[in-house]
């Protein structure tokens, strides 16, 4: 995500307040596309439930997929809870309900932070004229995230997000391991097959 639209995805949320230090975006893996050495390819999928974007809201507001904005430390040291200030040590900015594919260092971090936004309308007068107006859905809960060394890539699983609209409710991980090396092997990504993929399910800490 470019810096002046992960400004916009955070006007809800107090995380920091510019895309400076503390906010480093890991970009996908592409179609194709090679990993960087020492790095392990990381695969998973995020899903909120219940569905909060209605093919209403599509075609009125011209915003065809949700991402989920996500922050990540590598312990649990900071405290982290809504509306207060921290610096993630790194970020993910994945489409809800499609596998994403990482390149990470291995190790152990925590997904601590969420946000997903949706536009509901835009502003008419003032300064933020024409600028989209979001209603925010947060998260805040600990997960943690464990890469073997020496892997070539690792399934995490799916991180469902169930909420009241506002907040998360609950936080389950679905074991979608095969679907995900079907997926994985379309996407052809040099070095990497689905017999080298480890599954190390991502677990809710609280």
């Amino acid at each position: 995500m470019k810096c002046k639209a992960a400004v916009a995805l955070l006007f809800g949320i107090v995380f920091l307040t510019s895309c400076g230090p503390g906010w480093n975006f890991t970009p996908q893996i592409g179609q194709g596309e090679a990993i960087t050495e020492g790095k392990v390819l990381m695969i998973g999928k995020f899903v909120i439930d219940p569905v909060w974007f209605t093919e209403e809201e599509k075609a009125k507001y011209g915003q065809e997929k949700l991402d989920i904005l996500v922050g990540t430390t590598n312990d649990l040291s900071q405290s982290v809870k809504e509306g207060s200030l921290y610096s993630p040590d790194g970020s993910f900015n994945p489409v809800l309900h499609e596998i994403f594919y990482y390149p990470v260092p291995s190790g152990t971090q925590y997904i601590r932070s969420g946000i997903v936004q949706k536009v509901v309308g835009q502003h008419y007068v003032g300064i933020a004229k024409g600028q989209p107006i979001f209603n925010n859905l947060n998260f805040f809960r600990d997960i943690k995230l464990s890469v073997p060394s020496g892997a070539k890539a690792v399934y995490v699983g799916t991180i469902i997000y169930r909420h009241d609209g506002k907040h998360a409710t609950s936080i389950i991980v679905r074991d979608d391991y095969e679907q995900a090396l079907k997926e994985l092997a379309k996407r052809k990504i040099p070095g990497i097959k689905p017999s080298d993929v480890m599954k190390r399910l991502a677990v809710v800490v609280k």
